[in-house]
């Protein structure tokens, strides 16, 4: 996707959109590991962007940049004084959390999806605020200009969940119930069998029932004062059988 900035490269600009609207994605998705990863592909492609402004020659696509070099290239940024200071002073903090957030954070915390989709709004942010940042320094428009902009720019794949009003609903028609019940415990820390029950395709409260239990006894999922939670084993299955990504 063109992202006309001006003073970069539209290869390296198509790049750092390009691995932005995957953090959207996936952050729309709930997909929350792949998209702190997602975040440090992005960072990848913004030192790539500061090697440009450093006139230094751009390492290509494809070719690992050392993590003395990364660091040697941040620095460089941050010092100097002919590039515009919130690019010196706040992207550069930005892109090195982002990196330390693929390379130091545990992408499959245990208990339940809560700190990776606060990691994951971070990336997301940090990403949005980034590209703004780009896009009106050099492509030299107003920040609320700026923002409108990226705002603008689409991602190209349905989330599985959406909410509307305060609710949540399943946008995918191929799941058995056992399916929709892990999409459903992705987005919600826990929930009550009321709950799952209305969210889910199967109208018989017996068999329903009889479906957790299972679920439980598989360690997919778990119960504790009434309402269930996601296991590890459960949150491997929804990656593994690609349950966030959507089915026309």
């Amino acid at each position: 996707m063109s992202l006309i900035i001006g003073g970069i490269p539209v290869a390296l600009s198509d790049k750092l959109v390009d691995e932005y609207l995957e953090i959207k994605k996936r952050f729309l998705m709930n997909d929350w590991g792949p998209g702190q990863l997602k975040g440090g592909r992005f960072a990848e492609a913004l030192l790539r962007i500061y090697q440009h402004l450093l006139g230094e020659h751009v390492t290509p696509f494809g070719e690992d940049i050392s993590a003395s070099a990364k660091t040697r290239i941040l620095n460089a940024v941050q010092n100097h004084s002919s590039i515009d200071d919130h690019i010196r002073q706040k992207s550069v903090s930005i892109a090195r959390l982002l990196l330390d957030f693929r390379n130091n954070r545990d992408v499959a915390h245990f208990g339940g999806f809560n700190a990776n989709s606060m990691d994951t709004l971070f990336v997301t942010t940090a990403a949005t605020w980034t590209l703004c940042e780009l896009v009106r320094v050099y492509g030299g428009y107003a920040m609320i200009e700026a923002e409108a902009i990226v705002e603008a720019l689409s991602v190209k794949e349905y989330p599985v969940v959406i909410e509307r009003n305060g609710d949540i609903f399943l946008t995918r028609h191929d799941l058995k119930a056992r399916q929709e019940v892990l999409i459903l415990l992705t987005k919600n820390a826990e929930a009550g069998f009321e709950f799952l029950f209305s969210k889910t395709r199967d109208r018989n409260k017996t068999r329903f029932k009889k479906t957790l239990d299972e679920m439980v006894s598989e360690k997919l999922i778990e119960e504790s004062n009434g309402n269930y939670f996601l296991m590890p084993r459960g949150m491997s299955t929804v990656s593994k059988e690609s349950l966030l990504r959507f089915t026309p």
